[in-house]
């Protein structure tokens, strides 16, 4: 039995492992665009078809979860990984045993729903960029870059500190009790497919279920699981010694293995035709990336991280190159083209930053600056960094145009 344990959650831990390095961003990409999408329908111009583009990542995670449960959660989210990673670490390394109370617990769930609709209501008022450098993730997210996350996350990097802190002690403690994204999903989850069964007859006193649950579930308590606070990691099925708890697909039990590879295939395809999808509607001119932007640079903020250039600074004539730094440390260079005293052209030299979050930002930022002839624009919603990054590179070019 212990054998066939390892198996499964080793194959988990690889499965989260490849795509923290693949898809490190998803995560973040993907609550920037819930929020874009309620600040779009609060001011009455949500179109989906037209947003597509700019809503990918937002698009394939609730798709994915309402049809399969939250096995993002369990299996894909980086910052979920790193929950896991924490937690096993002071368990094996450290020998941390300990259980907080069920009722605790239980209510201190409900605080992710709180903070969910502390955000979009912010996001609503257009008040949401006073959470800049307040978020624990994006602290994360730069931790390549120490010094950065130190000085302009300050409050980001003690939230992502005392996160850390609480993993130590239990397990998935952003994810069960803090994570907004999680609530949302808590909630899209109800309806999927997957579910897992556990007659409570057939259950002996052991509790071996409900004492390896990675969100703290009253496994012992229930006869089915759909969705909710379940985010399918699937150490119930294999734990226990009466083989009771099963998963089940559309009403038929099928083995674990099969059906974590159901979910991975699932994914895989709902991503391939997310991205197929974009490219058609895209290159057709139904829809451009551009169509999800937000204000997420306050006038301090924009005076710390690019110089404001007026409309009607001269410019010399040329082709000029400037660097500066995006998503975790990336340097990014780029070309601007200056005809008539005016910024006719942008373009990309080089770019270290990542790749999905760049592109994001590129689609956006140097139209942007070319339509108001000034670098002192807005970021786009969820790669915030990445056009710091462009910004401050066109800037950098300008200032040898001058």
């Amino acid at each position: 039995m212990t054998k066939k344990i390892r198996k499964l959650q080793i194959f988990r831990h690889i499965m989260q492992l490849i795509l923290f390095f693949l898809l490190p961003g998803m995560y973040i990409l993907a609550f920037s665009e819930l929020k874009s999408i309620f600040q779009m329908i609060a001011k009455g111009d949500f179109e989906f078809i037209q947003a597509f583009p700019g809503l990918m990542e937002f698009t394939i995670t609730i798709i994915f979860t309402i049809l399969i449960g939250r096995f993002f959660c369990g299996w894909f989210c980086a910052f979920g990984t790193f929950n896991d990673w924490i937690h096993i670490i002071s368990k094996k390394v450290f020998k941390v045993n300990f259980r907080i109370n069920e009722k605790i617990d239980s209510m201190l769930k409900y605080v992710k729903y709180v903070i969910l609709f502390f955000i979009l209501f912010l996001t609503l008022k257009g008040g949401d960029t006073i959470l800049n450098g307040l978020s624990p993730w994006d602290a994360f997210a730069q931790m390549g870059k120490f010094s950065t996350v130190i000085t302009s996350m300050t409050v980001g990097f003690i939230l992502l500190v005392l996160i850390v802190v609480g993993d130590i002690f239990v397990e998935r403690f952003f994810c069960r009790y803090l994570c907004p994204l999680g609530a949302v999903f808590s909630l899209t989850s109800r309806i999927s497919l997957l579910k897992i069964n556990k007659l409570n007859d057939k259950c002996g006193k052991c509790r071996m279920c409900t004492n390896n649950c990675s969100m703290g579930l009253k496994l012992y308590s229930m006869n089915s699981i759909r969705g909710g606070e379940c985010i399918n990691c699937l150490k119930c099925v294999e734990v226990c010694p009466r083989k009771n708890p099963c998963v089940n697909i559309m009403d038929k039990d099928v083995n674990p293995s099969m059906a974590s590879s159901f979910a991975i295939a699932i994914f895989a395809g709902i991503y391939g035709l997310t991205n197929f999808g974009n490219s058609i509607i895209t290159k057709a001119g139904i829809a451009s990336t551009n169509s999800v932007v937000s204000n997420n640079v306050n006038t301090a903020d924009t005076s710390q991280n690019s110089v404001s250039t007026s409309q009607n600074t001269k410019y010399k004539d040329g082709t000029y190159t400037g660097s500066g730094t995006g998503f975790n440390g990336g340097t990014t260079k780029v070309s601007v083209t200056v005809n008539g005293g005016k910024i006719t052209d942008i373009k990309t030299v080089s770019t270290d930053d990542t790749p999905r979050f760049y592109q994001y930002a590129e689609s956006t930022i140097p139209n942007e600056i070319i339509s108001s002839q000034s670098s002192s624009v807005d970021t786009v919603s969820g790669a915030t960094y990445s056009s710091r990054g462009i910004i401050e590179a066109v800037q950098n070019a300008l200032d040898n145009a001058k």
